[in-house]
């Protein structure tokens, strides 16, 4: 009888000892699920910003590229439609301001009827000459109606004329007090250079594999580069004028399973600790994100606000609007007189020496009641938003920059001499376009090209 009772005393003990152990192991696994789903969800933000980073940099890219279409649409403008001087200023829009994009692009034209008269340069491009865009940036209906409303027109890679691959920027010239387009100008942008740019290898840094991919016309996802099988991917889409592109990064879900089958081994001890932990990476996680969104919209280098932050908070990605109602700004370029040479002559230091001073100048002549705003374009390039000023107001405040600028000295460099151009543009000058912050953008921009073209150190409103 009481070995009976010492058996079932064995049996319940093993009973208690196995409910126990299985009651621990499910409150591990349920926690160790929580604690991995944290660790991958910070995975994927980090990756998320990672990406929205990278879509910023191309976008930055193509957007000077897009610049110099319209630099040549202003040229047609300002000459009504009389090309003259094609062969004295293509040059100067194919070399640019950004050194970034300079190499890439094949060549400029202007098409007159959207039929190629004239190209720079025209040594490797002569089977250019009589090529009918309209027919050649356009492979869809939708295409040529984007064109012929006026708006930019990005090509997919294409096989060009003049032999490679490239991908053609068209715009719609349209000369004011002319019922019907001039024609077309386009530059074309050879393919390999143009994603060598957008640096993509940098993920490789990160450790993970990459894809860009953009949508074709029928709304599928092609591939454009990939570093290799992208698994679990994260992805971002992002869109610049007609053209929907998607980055994908790999995720590292492999490491989180062997960490849950580290947990579910832990024991009781574990609890407490995993506990903990899932509280200490909320405050983390927490302080790493408005560290990312902080990187992403200041520029590490000037304290300036990048494009980032101004599509995040001011302007509207899609229509260029304003998004804070109730101010009128007025918009600036400045942009660096010769600073590859101060590049060049004097090293990289010393050119970021000289572009914090002048940023610190920028932010001083601003006021934060009123909305305004310095941001970093890219490279030596600055955009100024001043709220609510009248015209006169404004000139005041960029001849003061401007003369500031002037006055900058650079330690143990007494020889360099920094100035700047600056091309502005008031609200009340928008007379033939709303003045959104893309229109706004593309008068200021004309207006520095003047004030290069005038000899540089000054400024035009």
């Amino acid at each position: 009888m009481q070995t009976t009772q010492k058996k079932e005393e064995r049996w319940a003990h093993r009973r208690r000892f196995w409910a126990c152990f299985a009651v621990v192991c499910l409150l591990l696994s349920f926690l160790a699920a929580i604690y991995v789903n944290s660790l991958v969800e910070d995975n994927r933000n980090h990756r998320a910003y990672l990406l929205a980073s990278k879509a910023n940099d191309i976008s930055d890219k193509l957007d000077m590229l897009i610049a110099r279409v319209h630099v040549m649409e202003f040229m047609m403008m300002a000459d009504d439609g009389e090309p003259e001087d094609f062969d004295v200023l293509a040059p100067l829009v194919l070399a640019g301001w950004d050194d970034s994009t300079r190499e890439m692009v094949r060549n400029v034209a202007l098409a007159p009827d959207g039929v190629v008269q004239y190209v720079y340069p025209l040594e490797g491009n002569e089977p250019l000459i009589g090529y009918n865009l309209w027919e050649a940036a356009a492979p869809s209906a939708e295409a040529v109606e984007t064109l012929r409303k006026g708006r930019v027109h990005i090509t997919p890679p294409i096989d060009l004329v003049q032999g490679g691959r490239g991908m053609n920027i068209s715009l719609p010239v349209n000369i004011p007090g002319q019922d019907e387009s001039w024609g077309i100008a386009a530059i074309v942008v050879d393919t390999d250079k143009l994603i060598a740019s957008f640096s993509l290898r940098d993920f490789i840094v990160h450790q993970v594999e990459y894809s860009l991919d953009y949508e074709n016309l029928h709304g599928e996802y092609e591939n454009l580069v990939t570093s290799g099988e992208v698994k679990f991917p994260v992805y971002y889409e992002f869109k610049t004028e007609n053209m929907q592109w998607r980055l994908a990064v790999s995720g590292t879900l492999g490491a989180a399973s062997n960490f849950t089958i580290a947990l579910l081994v832990m024991g009781v001890i574990a609890v407490s600790a995993l506990l903990a932990a899932n509280f200490a990476n909320r405050h983390q996680r927490k302080r790493m994100s408005e560290m990312f969104r902080e990187l992403a919209n200041t520029d590490s280098v000037t304290g300036c606000s990048t494009r980032h932050f101004v599509y995040e908070k001011l302007v509207d990605q899609e229509s260029g609007q304003w998004q804070l109602d109730g101010l009128n700004y007025s918009l600036a370029i400045l942009d660096v007189d010769h600073f590859k040479n101060v590049n060049d002559t004097y090293g990289h230091d010393v050119g970021d020496e000289v572009l914090q001073k002048i940023a610190a100048l920028l932010m001083r002549s601003l006021a934060k009641n009123k909305g305004d705003c310095a941001i970093r374009f890219g490279g030596d390039e600055f955009v100024l938003l001043y709220g609510d000023r009248t015209p006169e107001q404004m000139k005041d405040i960029l001849q003061h920059v401007l003369t500031a600028v002037r006055g900058i000295q650079v330690d143990d460099r007494p020889d360099i001499c920094v100035s700047v151009s600056i091309g502005g543009v008031h609200p009340s000058q928008m007379v033939d376009r709303e003045a959104t912050y893309k229109n706004m953008l593309c008068a200021a921009d004309d207006k520095l090209y003047q004030a290069k073209n005038a000899g540089r150190n000054r400024c035009v409103m």
